[in-house]
């Protein structure tokens, strides 16, 4: 398979699930605690509880996990970012239009890690925001384990 040929969310999700998904009982856990919370505050102790639960079976790293875990508390209307909480200000206004990210992803050729790093975010963060506007990854984004058990799945 070519590096650039895309990959449908159909497949990676079967290999790899959803991107951020082992989050998400953490933050509908915690979400409806957070009224007057400071953001900081809401998002280490979703990260602490996630850390400690799921231990060394984790996938993501501490801070993919914690740019996730403020973007979904975010997105869920749970906390509220400004340019003093640390995150230098929402994350769900850092998002590009579903059609600026297809074009910076596929006409482009930009790396999730550059998105990111033009973002202001991790590249755990633009997997999701790839998953949301169903834009599908590349052959390029995934390892040869994972390309391995895709390519078993379509025989």
């Amino acid at each position: 398979m070519d590096p650039m040929d895309p990959v449908p969310w159909e497949d990676v999700i079967a290999v790899r699930g959803v991107p951020g998904e082992e989050l998400q009982p953490f933050v509908q856990r915690h979400a409806p605690d957070f009224d007057d919370e400071v953001p900081a505050t809401a998002v280490k102790t979703v990260y602490d509880d996630w850390k400690e639960s799921l231990g060394e079976n984790r996938t993501l790293d501490d801070q993919g996990a914690a740019y996730l875990i403020a973007y979904l508390l975010e997105h869920r209307g749970a906390i509220h970012l400004d340019d003093g909480d640390g995150f230098g200000g929402s994350l769900l206004d850092r998002r590009p239009s579903d059609e600026r990210l297809r074009t910076m992803f596929h006409e482009d050729e930009l790396t999730k890690w550059w998105i990111a790093i033009e973002c202001g975010v991790h590249y755990a963060l633009v997997s999701r925001w790839l998953y949301e506007a169903d834009i599908p990854l590349l052959a390029r984004n995934l390892g040869e384990e994972t390309m391995a058990k895709i390519t078993e799945r379509s025989v």
